[in-house]
């Protein structure tokens, strides 16, 4: 570069430092790294130092992940924002990853304490009656649910009230919750040290939130068929009274946002969620599960593999390839009885789509060994005929 250019240009080298192997900057090597160069390199490799700010900050983050065999989720929500269904959902998903799981609905405690069910008035703050009497069924769900999560397990084997072992309990207080005096008891009874000294429970505050008007449409269109407040009542008529209800609790509605607890947001039934102090188990499974649940509706079928042949049949044929990929002759039968029950069940699913939504959903499978995606997709007229039609396979043998 510098033979390029024009006239004398004093470089590196004309520094006295520099010649005697200094770094001019440094005063150092000039092989060296610079300060700033081994800063990044060091990285992490010193040992980390606590100070007393740190510590701190970790003793809330320590409280929360204490390991407690009681779990309570506290659903906090106006009415029509799927809290009951977000109730159903978890009870049968932690279910399933092996806990001891219920529900408790209010609801249910409160049209058996009114002997059935309940117009808009009865919602209304100012009607003290039904204001008290609303207490005393939250009240009584409560205590129904932390008797449930202190009863002894089945398995108590020993006789002497300590189980075997013990699986997680969690309880699930579904109720709208809807202010900030009702979540602080609900709080106070789950974990007061003298009412539940020995029984730590922690406690997770799940909040949805909608604002979308034709998603909180089809919410109450779906409360009014399915809740037993408006069973045989006249549409019109029960949503006008649905409505007046959320009316009457939005006017003392509290949102969380007390950041010293834990709680989950889920904004338009899980469009967006917010989470504050959720850590352990609640990050890992709960949080992704709120996320991955929709209210759509789509088919799925679950389904075995082809029989493939046995190894005496593989050896008389030489066959090398992998066992997968060896379907024998029921094997093969029924991967094309399987193709073509698939093609109908999907053909009729597009069909039923279309007749609700200008919608043309492509159907994607995996059915390849190496994970290839196979697309079937065949466009349908608006006489219900087909027009076009394209089978992509991978490999060859799908």
């Amino acid at each position: 570069i510098t033979k390029a250019m024009s006239g004398p240009v004093k470089t590196d080298s004309d520094n006295s430092d520099s010649k005697n192997g200094k770094n001019p900057t440094s005063g150092g090597d000039v092989n060296a790294p610079s300060t700033t160069a081994a800063y990044y390199e060091k990285g992490s490799a010193e040992l980390a130092t606590e100070s007393a700010l740190t510590l701190a900050k970790i003793q809330h983050r320590l409280k929360l992940t204490k390991k407690n065999e009681r779990l309570v989720l506290v659903l906090v929500g106006l009415p029509g924002r799927g809290k009951s269904f977000i109730a159903r959902k978890l009870q049968n998903f932690l279910t399933w990853r092996g806990s001891d799981c219920k529900v408790f609905n209010v609801g249910k405690y409160r049209r058996h304490a009114a002997e059935g069910a309940c117009d808009a008035n009865f919602f209304d703050t100012k009607n003290s009656a039904a204001s008290n009497l609303r207490e005393k069924v939250a009240s009584l769900a409560l205590e129904d649910m932390l008797k449930w999560l202190d009863e002894p397990f089945e398995n108590d084997a020993n006789g002497n009230g300590a189980p075997s072992f013990r699986k997680d309990r969690v309880g699930i207080f579904d109720a709208t919750n809807s202010t900030k005096a009702r979540r602080d008891w609900v709080l106070r009874e789950c974990t007061d040290v003298v009412k539940r000294a020995g029984k730590t429970t922690g406690v997770v505050f799940v909040e949805s939130i909608c604002d979308d008007e034709e998603l909180l449409r089809e919410n109450y269109r779906t409360k009014m068929s399915n809740s037993p407040d408006y069973k045989d009542v006249d549409p019109e008529k029960a949503m006008a009274d649905l409505l007046d209800r959320v009316k009457k609790y939005e006017e003392a509605y509290e949102t969380i946002d007390d950041d010293s607890k834990s709680y989950i947001k889920i904004f338009n039934l899980s469009s967006k969620i917010l989470v504050n102090h959720i850590y352990g188990r609640m990050a890992k499974s709960i949080v992704p599960a709120l996320m991955a649940w929709n209210i759509g509706t789509r088919p799925v079928f679950i389904c075995r593999a082809g029989q493939t042949m046995n190894e005496f049949d593989r050896a008389t044929l030489n066959c090398r390839l992998s066992r997968g990929e060896n379907l024998g002759e029921h094997g093969k039968n029924f991967r094309d009885e399987l193709f073509n029950f698939m093609r109908d069940e999907c053909l009729d699913f597009m069909r039923r789509r279309r007749e609700k939504i200008a919608f043309s959903p492509n159907l994607n499978t995996g059915t390849s060994i190496s994970g290839l995606v196979n697309q079937f997709s065949r466009d349908v007229s608006e006489s219900g005929h087909d027009v076009d039609e394209e089978y992509v396979g991978a490999d060859g043998i799908t």
